[in-house]
C-alpha cells in the first residue's frame, strides 16, 4: 500500500504568526485544526517514505543473486512483510482516528458559529398583565387568579375581556382631559366582564378602582370612583335604571365623582 505524498522531506514549520490580542473562541478552534492537519500530513509523508524505502530494500534483496550454498531467507522476508503490513494497518487506523476527530471538531465549530434563532419571543402572561393592568395590580399576588382570567379571556377572544382590556389600554395612553369620561366606560366594561349581583366587596374591583384613581392623581385630577352594592336603595341622583324599582338588583357601572364630591357620571344599574 503506497500513499500519494511526495518523498521529499516535509518543509520546516513556518514561524507561528503573532496571535491576535483578543482572538475569538471560533478562531482558536480553526487555528488548532489547521495546525493539527499540518502535523498529521508531515507525519504521514514521513511514514510513507519509510514504507517506500523498506519496499525498495526488500525488492533489491530479492533481486540480488545469493550464493549457491546459502538458502533463500524466506522466513526473514515473510517476517519483514508481516511487520510492514502491521505498520500500514496501524497508520491507516491512526488516519481514520484523526479524520473522525477533525470531523467532530468541525461539527462543534459549526454549532458555535451558527446564528442565533431570529424568531421573536412572545410576551409572557406576566408581561401582558403589566401592560394591560399596570404594575400596581400586576404585582399583587392575591389578584393572580383574576389577572390570569382576564388575559386568558383576551387570548381566547372573549368579547367582554377584550373590551375591558381595550378600554384600559386607551386610558393609559389618553391625555388628562379624556380620563374622567373613560372612568365611566371602564366601569361598565368591568361589570360586563364580571357581573355583580350579590353584595360584598371584590378585591380585584377595589384594586382596579384604586389604580385608576392613582392614575388620575398623577395627571393632576381629583376624580373619585364610588362603588355600588346590590341591595342599596335606588337613588336617581346617583343611579341610572331602565325600569322602575326601589332597590339595586345588579350593578352595571360605578359612580364617578368630581373633585368637589359631586356626581360626574351616574352608575348604570338594574332595579327590583
Amino acid at each position: 500500500m503506497v500513499f500519494g505524498w511526495s518523498k521529499a522531506e516535509p518543509p520546516p514549520p513556518e514561524p507561528a504568526a503573532e496571535p491576535a490580542r483578543e482572538p475569538s473562541a471560533a478562531a482558536d478552534e480553526v487555528g488548532q485544526l489547521i495546525a493539527t492537519l499540518g502535523r498529521v500530513g508531515a507525519w504521514i509523508a514521513a511514514a510513507n517514505e519509510k514504507i517506500l524505502a523498506s519496499l525498495a530494500t526488500n525488492q533489491s534483496t530479492a533481486r540480488s543473486p545469493l550464493p549457491a550454498e546459502e538458502p533463500l531467507p524466506l522466513r526473514a522476508i515473510e517476517s519483514a512483510l508481516a511487520s510492514m503490513e502491521e505498520r500500514i494497518d496501524a497508520a491507516t487506523q491512526d488516519i481514520r482516528n484523526v479524520r473522525d476527530l477533525i470531523e467532530r471538531r468541525f461539527e462543534q465549530l459549526a454549532e458555535r458559529l451558527a446564528p442565533p434563532s431570529s424568531e421573536p419571543e412572545s410576551p409572557s402572561d406576566s408581561a401582558w398583565e403589566k401592560i394591560v393592568l399596570g404594575p400596581e395590580i400586576a404585582s399583587q399576588p392575591g389578584l393572580a387568579f383574576q389577572r390570569h382570567q382576564l388575559i386568558s379571556g383576551v387570548l381566547e377572544g372573549d368579547g367582554a375581556a377584550c373590551a375591558l382590556a381595550g378600554h384600559l389600554l386607551v386610558f393609559r395612553s389618553a391625555s388628562a382631559e379624556r380620563l374622567p369620561p373613560l372612568l365611566k366606560e371602564i366601569g361598565e366594561a368591568y361589570y360586563r366582564w364580571q357581573p355583580k349581583t350579590s353584595p360584598g366587596p371584590s378585591p380585584f374591583e377595589e384594586a382596579l378602582a384604586a389604580s385608576l384613581q392613582s392614575a388620575c392623581e398623577a395627571a393632576g385630577l381629583r376624580n373619585r370612583i364610588e362603588l355600588v352594592e346590590p341591595g342599596e336603595r335606588f337613588d336617581a341622583a346617583r343611579h341610572n335604571a331602565s325600569s322602575r324599582g326601589v332597590e339595586v338588583a345588579e350593578v352595571h357601572g360605578w359612580i364617578v365623582l368630581r373633585d368637589n364630591g359631586k356626581v360626574y357620571t351616574k352608575a348604570n344599574v338594574s332595579v327590583r
